[in-house]
């Protein structure tokens, strides 16, 4: 079994029941208190081995290795954790085989396994109703994570409310920190911001109620993440700011959570535009992340050494750093860094003036991002579906069991219940999805339609009076497009449309969105931006449209020009009606004046 790594307290003999309940103690508290799980495991083993208890050493030896994945050796960890898990199966022990499988399969996500890690633990799923329930939080939560490395969004979500609902359950702030942590960062992968800002508020408050609050920093990484993805810059720095100057933090969170804190501090700093400060720490977390060899921060700490470089000025090394990151992609699926290295890849190729490479990399960030916001519908849907869904099984689950907790009617009946809540609940989603992206999207452009702009625009104006902040709405409307209609036909115009449309979703935040307003009139809406920078990136895609080339059947079009009226909340109006109308108003002078041209509300 594994060596001590911490001083080990003397106690008197202990019987197998005491012995049991330190090691339930341990392996409960891992999370929420790491030191005190190994001193405890360590106090286990000791005496276990002395009474040739092979059985409870070796359950003390699986948090011996869970600290020594977190905090120590990974190559111990893993030849600990094969070990054990041989052990326990030749031994019958389901339990005990269980959590080595969870160990074993943390070590494979780590260097991006991901397939193998799911296998690892998809086999315990059967059993987990059984299990006890920190376990059944673990192993759900263990695999949510490891469908998020796979790109598997649906399967993750559904795995993740499993174990936040089995963490409420088990009433243990830490393991409902990290569930709910890990759930944000998931919705937040997938395009879902105000849900995942709402799961890691709920985090931060499970963190507040914890004896030591270990789970602190990783929450607040993930909290600054989403900040940054939406344009909150002042407001990640503020959630981050008070762990900046804990030295020791190691010791609770482990090497590769510490690794990533510090990279998303590095990008705060970027966002401050704080470029040396940012690089050293980017730099000391990549080295921290080799060290664990954490293949998903590694990536991130690539990703984000490639944003500094380039604001330092350091083209080559930036396109460097980018490289390293995506070369990390066919191991890791996350959709968020599918999405994220392509683009910055593009911008950084078109500021070194490689714009062939730079077009190849925006096109596939434009999948990758179609791709993301049809998730991040899905993800809201799945939420609001399985929440109720879930808890109508367990109602009906209960009302079985006590109605016919002997009978074996009582079993059939609730295995039946079970199978069609099942393909209910996958039938719900699916026509769910379905309907809603019938309903919000344009059909030829898969831009957001009118009707999302209408709705979505509501709550724009709402969140940004809240904060205080400005937003602006830019009308775009194509230059002469009856004229191509009439000289190359309505397929080509067709295609016109459907550039533009690529172009406007390639070149906006996270935080923006982009509609087809009707015809060949489109509408972006800004957040967080005044009309001077607004009227700067509608210039800036002008110019880019002009340099489109579309082409179909044989025939090329190119020179295109839009116009563009910018109206900027609350200047110029205060509903969307009035925002809307001023902007269009802005889109009828350019227009007149000429067209090829933006211009602003008065």
């Amino acid at each position: 079994m594994m060596h001590s790594v911490l001083p080990i307290p003397t106690h008197p003999p202990l019987n197998g029941v005491e012995l049991d309940r330190l090691n339930a103690e341990a392996w409960h508290c891992q999370y929420g208190d790491p030191v005190h799980a190994c001193v405890l495991a360590e106090s286990v083993a000791v005496q276990a081995r002395a009474q040739n208890d092979r059985r409870r050493e070796a359950y003390a030896g699986l948090t011996l290795a869970i600290y020594q994945m977190r905090f120590g050796n990974q190559a111990i960890a893993e030849r600990e954790f094969y070990g054990l898990k041989v052990f326990f199966e030749d031994i019958g022990d389901a339990c005990g085989a269980m959590r080595a499988s969870f160990g074993i399969s943390a070590l494979l996500g780590r260097v991006g396994k991901t397939e193998e890690a799911y296998a690892e633990l998809i086999g315990y799923v059967a059993g987990l109703d059984e299990a006890e329930p920190v376990d059944t939080v673990m192993m759900y939560n263990a695999l949510g994570a490891t469908c998020v490395d796979a790109g598997a969004i649906d399967s993750a979500m559904r795995h993740y409310y499993h174990a936040l609902r089995a963490a409420r359950q088990l009433d243990s702030p830490d393991h409902l920190a990290m569930v709910l942590s890990n759930l944000g960062d998931a919705q937040h992968g997938a395009g879902n911001y105000e849900d995942a800002i709402s799961f890691l508020i709920e985090a931060d408050a499970m963190v507040s109620r914890s004896r030591l609050g270990t789970m602190a920093p990783i929450v607040a990484s993930n909290l600054a993440m989403c900040q940054l993805a939406m344009g909150a810059h002042e407001a990640a720095y503020e959630t981050i700011q008070p762990y900046l100057v804990i030295s020791d933090q190691v010791k609770w969170t482990g090497r590769a959570n510490n690794a990533f804190y510090q990279v998303i501090a590095a990008h705060t700093y970027a966002a401050h535009s704080d470029w040396q400060r940012a690089l050293a720490k980017v730099n000391q977390a990549l080295k921290a992340a080799q060290a664990c060899g954490e293949i998903k921060v590694e990536t991130h700490c690539y990703w984000v050494l490639g944003l500094v470089e380039r604001g330092c000025g350091h083209l080559d090394a930036a396109l460097a750093a980018l490289c390293e990151a995506e070369s990390r992609l066919n191991k890791l699926r996350d959709p968020y860094y599918q999405v994220q290295i392509p683009r910055e890849l593009a911008r950084t190729y078109a500021a070194l003036g490689q714009w062939r490479e730079a077009y190849a990399y925006m096109e596939r960030f434009q999948q990758y991002f179609q791709r993301i916001q049809g998730s991040a519908a899905r993800a809201r849907t799945q939420m609001m579906q399985l929440q109720s869904e879930l808890s109508e099984a367990e109602r009906d689950r209960d009302s079985a069991l006590v109605k016919h907790a002997e009978a074996e009617h009582a079993r059939a009946k609730l295995e039946m219940l079970n199978r069609e809540l099942a393909a209910k609940v996958e039938e719900i989603e699916r026509l769910q999805e379905q309907l809603r992206e019938q309903a919000i999207r344009d059909p030829l452009t898969e831009l957001y339609n009118r009707r999302y702009l209408q709705e979505a625009l509501v709550g724009e104006l709402q969140l940004a009076e809240r904060r205080g902040y400005p937003g602006c709405v830019v009308l775009i409307d194509v230059d002469y497009f009856k004229r191509v209609n009439d000289c190359y036909g309505h397929p080509m115009g067709d295609k016109v449309l459907i550039e533009l449309a690529k172009l406007l979703g390639a070149n906006i935040r996270g935080s923006d969105f982009a509609c087809r307003f009707g015809g060949e009139e489109f509408c972006l809406v800004l957040a967080d931006i005044g009309f001077e920078l607004a009227a700067s990136r509608a210039e800036t895609l002008l110019v880019a449209f002009q340099s489109v080339l579309v082409e179909l059947y044989g025939q090329t079009l190119t020179g295109l020009t839009f116009s563009a009226g910018i109206a900027e909340f609350p200047r110029h109006g205060k509903t969307v009606d009035e925002l809307l109308m001023a902007a269009d108003g802005a889109l009828y002078r350019a227009k007149a004046a000429g067209r090829k041209r933006v211009l602003v509300a008065v």
